[in-house]
């Protein structure tokens, strides 16, 4: 079991990720209602599911989130000083879908351009 600061790390990168991808959401598609709803319902069963919705071969799913959790995960890895080889492509993954079912979760976090 990861320690609590650990997790608030993991949470932390989590809510990064989709503050990302909202604003790249928004601007894509416009500032609307409902947008994460939008964009986690499109990537409910598949992430690749966000290309389709943005139109943008995949630019947004890899700049927006894969690349950010991939980035985390590096920088955790050299802080935890382990030799042990890693599998950074599929542990990006893992935790993207990890931020996408929390998006899914807490949509109204993530719709605040609504309050502006």
């Amino acid at each position: 079991m990861a320690n609590k600061k650990e997790r608030v790390a993991r949470h932390a990168i989590i809510v990064d990720m989709n503050d990302f991808l909202m604003d790249y959401a928004a601007n894509k598609l416009g500032k609307q209602p409902n947008l994460a709803e939008k964009v986690a319902a499109a990537a409910k069963t598949d992430l690749n599911g966000l290309d389709d919705l943005f139109k943008d071969d995949g630019a947004g799913r890899r700049t927006k989130y894969l690349d950010l959790a991939e980035g985390f995960l590096h920088d955790e890895a050299d802080a935890d000083e382990a030799n042990a080889p890693h599998d950074f492509t599929a542990a990006s993954k893992a935790l993207a879908q990890e931020a996408m079912s929390y998006l899914s979760s807490h949509p109204n976090e993530f719709d605040r351009w609504e309050e502006e």
